[in-house]
């Protein structure tokens, strides 16, 4: 079974945003197409002949990679000088070559929290903050019986955590008022006349890098044509993000 390297880059990014990277980092696709049709990926730390040998012999048309073949752009693209003759190489192959560098580094659960895992570090702290998660407060209003549907829906695409609380929203009742017109394909209602329904106004809070998925979820679970929401940017931020670990050992280390 094959998968567009676009559907690849999208799992890899929602845990490793393109926006916690360095400034002077080079990430994402560097080589090949998001359209590309792949069965086989290769991970690796750093891109050699070898690793593209290997991805050549495995039949791997995607190489994702955490440091980048190149930073700089490339003054020309010669297969008799590194690092373009690999480029060059990857090119010749069709295979594909992605990077998730600082941005894996930053991200939490990510290379510098695996990294302090293992060590057993605990009590653990930035090493050097870079930035603040943005959050949204989505509100929708709803039907009445459509408000578990609706609000599920917008849960299980990331809506409604705060700190180790899931699913949190908060939801009241009240009256929605609407004339559909010609031409509308209304859920109720008669054409030219005022509707008042019974609805619920739904919210919750959103990060920044689920925003757009969560919208998708909540409007395809309601049941109106066209649905009435609201997003609102916050001033309290959400999760610290940086390079770097700091912690507390929990072993007793040796002495010589």
């Amino acid at each position: 079974m094959s998968v567009k390297c676009q559907k690849i880059f999208e799992w890899i990014e929602e845990w490793a945003d393109p926006d916690l990277a360095a400034d002077w980092d080079r990430i994402g696709l560097l080589v090949g197409s998001p359209s590309d049709e792949v069965q086989k990926v290769l991970v690796t730390l750093d891109v050699t002949g070898d690793v593209i040998r290997e991805a050549v012999n495995e039949n791997a048309r995607l190489i994702v990679a955490h440091h980048p073949l190149y930073r700089d752009p490339l003054p020309y693209l010669r297969s008799d000088l590194y690092p373009a003759s690999h480029v060059y190489r990857l090119i010749q192959e069709g295979i594909a070559l992605y990077a998730a560098h600082t941005n894996l580094d930053a991200a939490p659960g990510g290379i510098n929290d695996i990294l302090a895992d293992r060590l057993g570090l605990v009590d653990l702290d930035l090493l050097l903050p870079t930035g603040e998660e943005d959050l949204y407060k989505v509100v929708v209003f709803v039907p009445v019986g459509y408000e578990d549907k609706v609000r599920e829906a917008m849960c299980s695409q990331g809506a409604g955590w705060i700190g180790k609380y899931s699913d949190c929203t908060f939801q009241l009742k009240g009256t929605g008022t609407f004339r559909p017109l010609e031409g509308t394909s209304h859920f109720i209602g008669e054409t030219g006349q005022l509707e008042k329904a019974s609805e619920f106004r739904i919210e919750t809070i959103v990060p920044q890098k689920k925003l757009n998925r969560v919208l998708e979820g909540m409007i395809s679970a309601h049941p109106y044509e066209e649905v009435a929401y609201d997003i609102y940017p916050l001033k309290n931020k959400g999760e610290k993000v940086g390079l770097g670990r700091v912690g507390e050992t929990s072993r007793t280390a040796d002495t010589c």
